[in-house]
């Protein structure tokens, strides 16, 4: 049986995977199913590196759960397109309506860009679909019940012309995802971090619902029991995973940088809310990409967009590989030195591999990856199973596990070279078995018309229309390879 390990941000240590629906601590109304939530992204601009590793680490987790575990899960990521400003203390612009300004559109037209953009990037990152992919915007009556609640238990206060706040002092253990002695952290936090406003009641106050001040309406305003306005970004996630997952689920995954401030909101106010302590059993966090020694941040212009990566002629994938070369919940260094050596390491695996499937499908039938084990006969098949469990069951290490593969590449054995087709199919998902002298005939003239269009559309760097074209060549079973060359179409 085998057995996985997650780093409980929570607790700060290793912890062995329980769900609620085996866990018999559980009180609450019987689940079925793994409630699996990931903080999504911001649709006001293009993804870079860290917005799509942090997309990367949920769909890691969430395969884990489903296809290596073999746990039905019910998997949640949102798009928040309204109640995000520009600064952690509740003040400064928000940041949909800025951007809006900026390309001359509304709100409503700038998220739907945005949010198809994410989508093709997790489509040709092979990314499924989580099951429930909500917008905030259409699920602003949820957000409002939550504040109607906290103001029912005297958890708030309103500040006339600015917020609704919650009142953080109220809550004995607010700040406990920070770390074990969250007590004395809380202690240190200083102005940039938390600016101290003089007229909160204390520097953690945080907002609930943010009132409409001066003329005009923006776009994504609403009507409340406090006056118009619209929420703060921390309610969304609460709402939204309470009405999907239950009052209390398994696990919620976020970007490092969610921890101090976003999720510590989410916990506090939706404990009290909600009555659960608590809410969430395991908290798991991906670490930075780090660029030129620093966050890769958007606001700091140090960032690279994964349309620049594939313009220096990497594959998609290339950079799904790349990702696991690296523990989710270590920095992520980007170089180009390091995408170089992550696309050619991937290239000579595929190599060794060979595009022979039909020696690769011994466990077709198997339900399961855990149900392979009392299928195998030779020790070498064995041997590789159980390394390939110890890595996963390891915090999911995919470092390890990489590393794992490579050492099994030179004279795999049928049960071994069907191990990892399996993983492949359902885990790794980045083109092992696909034979680097693909077979490049029967190129329909649409295809290459297609084609001819991407070339003169990355030229003029109208790259979400590129990315327009490469879907549609996608959707005609064919796939197109940068080369320094030019291009190269591989029939599917």
């Amino acid at each position: 049986m085998m057995q996985l390990y997650i780093y409980n941000t929570r607790t700060r240590q290793k912890e062995l995977f329980v769900p609620l629906m085996e866990d018999p601590n559980y009180t609450w109304p019987k689940k079925d199913f793994v409630g699996f939530y990931s903080c999504g992204p911001t649709v006001y601009g293009l993804p870079h590196f860290g917005n799509v590793r942090a997309s990367f680490t949920a769909d890691l987790i969430r395969n884990t759960i489903k296809n290596i575990m073999w746990y039905k899960i019910i998997s949640m990521s949102n798009f928040t397109d309204v109640g995000h400003l520009a600064w952690d203390s509740d003040d400064g612009e928000e940041k949909m309506e800025k951007a809006a300004a900026k390309e001359g559109v509304t709100a409503w037209d700038l998220a739907k860009k945005y949010e198809k953009i994410y989508r093709d990037f997790f489509k040709w990152l092979h990314i499924d679909d989580f099951d429930i992919m909500p917008r905030a915007t259409e699920h602003i009556t949820e957000q409002i019940d939550l504040v109607k609640i906290l103001e029912s238990k005297w958890y708030t206060y309103i500040i006339p012309d600015d917020w609704v706040y919650m009142d953080t002092s109220k809550i004995d253990d607010y700040g406990k995802l920070l770390w074990i002695n969250y007590k004395k952290h809380l202690e240190w936090i200083q102005a940039g971090e938390r600016v101290q406003l003089w007229w909160k009641k204390n520097i953690t106050d945080f907002a609930l619902w943010k009132f409409h001040v001066g003329g005009g309406k923006r776009d994504m305003e609403r009507e409340s029991p406090w006056g118009i306005g619209f929420p703060g970004r921390h309610a969304e996630c609460s709402a939204m995973s309470s009405k999907y997952l239950g009052n209390q689920f398994d696990i919620h995954h976020g970007g490092y940088d969610l921890i101090p401030i976003h999720h510590t909101n989410e916990i506090a106010q939706s404990e009290c809310a909600f009555d659960v302590n608590p809410r969430v059993k395991y908290w798991m966090h991906n670490q930075f990409v780090n660029m030129n020694g620093k966050k890769m941040s958007k606001s700091d212009g140090n960032i690279v967009s994964p349309y620049e990566v594939l313009e220096k002629w990497y594959d998609y994938l290339d950079i799904r590989y790349f990702f696991f070369t690296t523990h989710y919940r270590s920095f992520f260094d980007f170089t180009w030195q390091s995408m170089e050596v992550a696309k050619h390491t991937r290239k000579n695996v595929i190599k060794k591999i060979g595009d022979d499937i039909s020696t690769a499908q011994l466990f077709s039938k198997e339900k399961s990856f855990i149900a392979i084990e009392s299928k195998l006969i030779t020790d070498e098949g064995k041997k590789f199973r159980n390394e390939i469990r110890d890595a996963i069951g390891d915090d999911i290490n995919t470092p390890k596990l990489i590393a794992t593969i490579n050492s099994y590449l030179i004279d795999m054995n049928q049960e071994v070279r069907s191990i990892l087709y399996r993983l492949e199919i359902h885990f790794l998902k980045i083109w092992l078995f696909q034979s680097i002298v693909e077979a490049k005939i029967d190129i329909p003239a649409e295809v290459t018309t297609l084609a001819n269009q991407r070339i003169q559309a990355k030229q003029e760097k109208n790259y979400v229309w590129a990315d327009e074209i490469r879907k549609k060549i996608f959707d005609l079973w064919r796939e197109i390879k940068d080369t320094k060359d030019g291009y190269e179409i591989i029939k599917m």
